[in-house]
């Protein structure tokens, strides 16, 4: 009897923990109920400048906490806003992507509110070889030439963003072969003032484009402008020739009157009268 009793408990015991194990199993197999959202994603690869449009978008779906910060739930919130960023295609689009409602396309939409876009000219020297790119930060060197043939160099502007070199937006777009003789253009992104300095020393003198690290974002307090004499290769100065002194003017000659010179032509005769003594002028 009493193993009888025992036999039941077990067989008891093993059945619980069947049961137990199977429902574990079934528990942890079975498809978990997901919060998802579909969002905005690029269709296919999305240039700088480009305005998005409808067949530019697809709808992807993401589990709602693996969302990233702005992105767009509906594509009408992207369609006409312009790509400041590359989107790659299958990327989501984030709003820190994208350029400010109403902000146009291609170089306009990378203008931030409150700042200026300048072009100057530059060629395979002044651009640093062609390395400047859309995105690269760069300093202005201004160099003017004095009338004596002498020359300084300053450093007019400091950490200045290249928005677009030439017609190229993209620094990752597939750079167009170039002629090395020809100049282009490097169009910068400036205040207002800024912009006024990079025109007058265009017009002044020559400009010079020094490329900067990206990581180096340090804006040096301005110094005094560098001189040939600050190299040790001053230009002798010519001697110059004596100071020329005035020649005075010579003294207005006096013509003698008729009567002063019929005196001069005169000749003078004594004439004795015992003791007395008389002068007179005979012509």
């Amino acid at each position: 009897m009493q193993r009888h009793r025992v036999l039941v408990a077990f067989g008891i015991a093993w059945l619980t923990a069947l049961l137990l194990s199977w429902w574990v199993y079934k528990k942890t197999t079975a498809p978990q109920a997901r919060d998802v959202i579909s969002v905005a994603a690029a269709a296919h690869d999305l240039a700088i400048g480009k305005r998005i449009q409808t067949d530019d978008l697809k709808m992807v779906t993401l589990d709602r906490k693996d969302l990233p910060r702005g992105v767009f739930v509906k594509a009408s919130d992207v369609v006409d806003r312009a790509v400041a960023v590359p989107i790659f295609a299958g990327e989501i689009v984030l709003n820190g992507k994208l350029a400010a409602k109403g902000s146009g396309e291609g170089l306009t939409a990378l203008i931030e509110p409150g700042m200026r876009a300048v072009s100057v000219q530059v060629n395979e020297i002044s651009g640093v070889s062609g390395f400047i790119q859309p995105g690269t930060r760069v300093d202005v060197l201004f160099t003017r030439t004095f009338s004596n043939g002498d020359a300084a160099t300053t450093t007019i502007l400091q950490n200045i963003k290249v928005v677009a070199y030439g017609r190229q937006l993209d620094a990752s777009a597939k750079l167009e072969s170039r002629d090395t003789t020809r100049p282009t253009v490097a169009t910068l992104l400036v205040t207002q003032e800024e912009a006024q300095k990079v025109v007058l020393a265009q017009q002044r003198g020559r400009i010079q484009l020094v490329l900067r690290n990206g990581l180096d974002d340090k804006v040096d307090e301005f110094s005094d402008p560098i001189a040939a004499a600050d190299l040790g290769i001053e230009e002798p100065r010519k001697p110059q020739p004596p100071p020329v002194r005035p020649v005075p003017p010579p003294d207005p000659v006096v013509r003698p009157s008729k009567a002063a010179k019929a005196d001069e032509d005169a000749h003078t005769v004594r004439i004795y009268r015992g003791d007395k003594m008389t002068e007179e002028k005979v012509k």
